[in-house]
């Protein structure tokens, strides 16, 4: 909540400072008043859109990109995190570790100019790859909400458009479940109750999905948490390479127009989903794992 209130504040900054500031005859807690009062009542108006346009046809797949990005790096990084941390073979550690190493010191931007170039525009996989106005991206989430004769055709269209920005995102993040699982399992598996569950227990499999991930995956998640703010700024970055419209290229644009506006609900936008996301991470820990005080041996 401190890290959210800081933003608002700093959001109110920009607006109140800001040239040609609609809010320039009021003070500086009147403005944080009457912008905030807006927001929540659905009264602002930018950019010709109202707060809920610019939920779902901006915030929303940006927000989506992220979310599954997120997904895809559980579903990858989990069993192979776990496969890393349980292995008892250098050689395949250390492959794993020079692959997520090689992959990580890549920067965003040249893996997504790598994958255009390879992928191509022949493969349809990459919606408007030259730098004009963006098109228009729905989220999976819109479409479902709203009535559409081709609903199934358009879901999968818009998933065939969201493969290539879902792949890239899911790189960095995936690297750092890999790593965080691996060192937990593989702390976990060295402790004395594994080793004796080991013995009492008739299968290898039980002694792994009762006890030793029980006890070595809930300490990980809150560390899993702390990159959503990159992943969600990644995610801002691969928009704008791809000319998808979201937040990034709102943002963009916003700030090549001087529009203080839109860069101050943005950075407000943000806040409020990596707060989001962090206490929906906590609270998932808590629910999974509420003995955090002591170490489950049964």
């Amino acid at each position: 909540m401190l890290v959210l209130l800081l933003l608002s504040l700093i959001s109110v900054v920009i607006i109140y400072f800001a040239p040609n500031s609609p809010f320039n005859n009021l003070s500086f807690f009147e403005v944080y008043q009457v912008f905030y009062q807006q927001i929540f009542f659905n009264e602002f108006v930018i950019s010709n859109k109202s707060l809920w346009e610019i939920f779902t046809q901006i915030l929303l797949p940006t927000f989506e990109l992220s979310i599954l990005a997120i997904i895809g790096s559980i579903i990858v990084g989990f069993p192979i995190g776990i496969f890393a941390g349980l292995t008892k073979s250098n050689k395949i550690n250390h492959f794993i570790k020079l692959v997520c190493l090689v992959l990580y010191a890549c920067p965003i931007i040249w893996l997504t100019i790598l994958v255009m170039f390879v992928l191509s525009t022949d493969w349809l996989f990459i919606k408007n790859p030259q730098y004009e106005p963006s098109v228009r991206s729905l989220s999976l989430l819109h479409i479902l909400l709203t009535p559409h004769e081709d609903k199934l055709g358009l879901l999968l269209t818009e998933m065939k458009y969201l493969f290539v920005p879902v792949m890239i995102l899911t790189i960095q993040p995936c690297i750092i479940t890999i790593q965080l699982i691996s060192q937990r399992v593989s702390i976990t598996a060295r402790q004395n109750y594994i080793k004796v569950a080991s013995i009492r227990e008739n299968s290898s499999r039980k002694v792994l999905f009762r006890h030793l991930l029980p006890n070595a995956v809930p300490t990980a998640i809150p560390q899993l948490a702390y990159n959503i703010t990159t992943l969600l700024f990644s995610t801002m970055t691969i928009e704008i390479l791809l000319n998808r419209s979201g937040l990034g290229t709102w943002v963009f644009s916003a700030f090549h127009q001087q529009d203080y506006v839109v860069i101050a609900l943005a950075i407000f936008s943000c806040g409020a989903l990596v707060s989001l996301l962090t206490l929906l991470s906590e609270i998932f820990v808590v629910a999974i794992y509420p003995m955090q005080s002591r170490t489950l041996y049964e």
